[in-house]
């Protein structure tokens, strides 16, 4: 990652925003976890505070070694040796979930608007145009956030506006009648337990122009992201149900498909699918550069984009054959149950473990370079 490249407080909470409404954008797993009710949008805003004690670990640490990514202050914390096999285990991660994001991209693509299109076609042209935007840099991903992030939340306020006619918020009463304390509580975990996003936050730390609003960033991007995609549950289970919500594989796009502007203006759906794309995109480009900084790190180079290639035919050809042979989508595959476990273990055990180590060697690594 080039020293250099700075991006402002602004770009990353555009981000973080973008990268958390793509999964509400796609198949909105919240409709499913507990209690599955009309007082799922309780629970979302119910897992800001668990998502927060989740993130705490990760956060302390990025705020005392702001000058370094997570990968370079794992390295610090648990010495030459392990740092780099946590650092490889970081980069694996990093790599799972552009490998993820590829394939939920080419299953939506090919199950609802180019049926007979082969994955191949799909996810070579994604993965090709993510590794060009990973090799321009950090720089131009931030920036492009600036773009593209106001004209997605600008289809998901339109959107229900247009479509107003087919909402019906009487499916959200009566509150909290069928709900109990330990389910809304279950639900609230479990959705705080998939907040993956927050490992892009800590290896954007050093670039930031501001290193002090790391907190804020943080914050502001956990509020506003979850209040939009709190947004899309509520807009989805209005228009399909709360049951048709939880079966639908993609439902905001199911309620876009209903929308129908006077006689003369229909398909308005191919909008969403643009805004869509577009944050799919910027979400896949990120975890590609992002993992390949990560291996940079681990094998001590300064520059990444001579792994920009291999990293993006690895996303390709496992991304095509998993994609082949299995769903990737739905709450009960297992692959999303993969991505959990994952997601637990970089965001809170490792973490949590280097916390520990952290206080206890603190007096030691206080005046430690990365390059001991």
């Amino acid at each position: 990652m080039n020293e250099s490249e700075k991006v402002s407080s602004y770009q990353v909470i555009l981000l973080l925003i973008a990268y958390r409404l793509v999964i509400a954008f796609s198949f909105l797993p919240a409709a499913n976890v507990p209690p599955g009710n009309q007082d799922m949008w309780i629970v979302v805003f119910l897992s800001i505070p668990y998502t927060v004690l989740f993130c705490f670990p990760i956060l302390f640490l990025s705020n005392r070694f702001n000058k370094y990514t997570l990968i370079e202050y794992m390295g610090i914390i648990f010495g030459k040796h392990l740092g780099k096999i946590i650092g490889l285990i970081y980069t694996l991660i990093l790599l799972t979930f552009s490998i993820s994001n590829v394939s939920v991209l080419a299953e939506i693509l090919d199950s609802t608007m180019f049926p007979s299109m082969p994955t191949i076609v799909t996810v070579i042209i994604m993965v090709i145009t993510c590794s060009y935007i990973s090799y321009k840099g950090l720089e131009p991903i931030a920036r492009g956030a600036e773009i593209f992030v106001p004209f997605i939340l600008m289809v998901i306020f339109i959107f229900p506006i247009l479509g107003m006619k087919i909402l019906d918020f009487k499916v959200f009463l009566p509150i909290l009648k069928d709900s109990s304390f330990k389910e809304l509580n279950r639900g609230a975990i479990e959705i705080a337990l998939k907040f993956g996003d927050v490992l892009i936050l800590a290896m954007i730390v050093p670039s930031l122009e501001k290193k002090e609003k790391l907190n804020n960033i943080f914050m502001k991007s956990l509020f506003y992201g979850v209040f939009m995609s709190n947004f899309v549950l509520v807009i989805s289970q209005a228009a399909l149900g709360i049951e048709q919500t939880k079966h639908s594989n993609f439902p905001f796009f199911a309620f876009a498909r209903l929308i129908n502007v006077f006689d003369f203006i229909q398909r308005i759906e191919s909008i969403y699918v643009i805004s869509w794309i577009t944050a799919n995109i910027g979400k896949i480009s990120g975890y590609l550069y992002f993992s390949t900084v990560s291996l940079a790190q681990v094998l001590n180079k300064k520059d990444n984009k001579k792994y920009i290639i291999p990293m993006a035919i690895i996303v390709f050809i496992l991304s095509t054959l998993y994609k082949d042979r299995n769903s990737v989508v739905g709450i009960k595959n297992p692959f999303q149950k993969i991505l959990l476990i994952i997601t637990m273990i970089s965001v809170i055990v490792i973490p949590s473990i280097a916390l520990l180590v952290y206080f206890i060697r603190r007096k030691k690594i206080k005046e430690v370079n990365i390059d001991d």
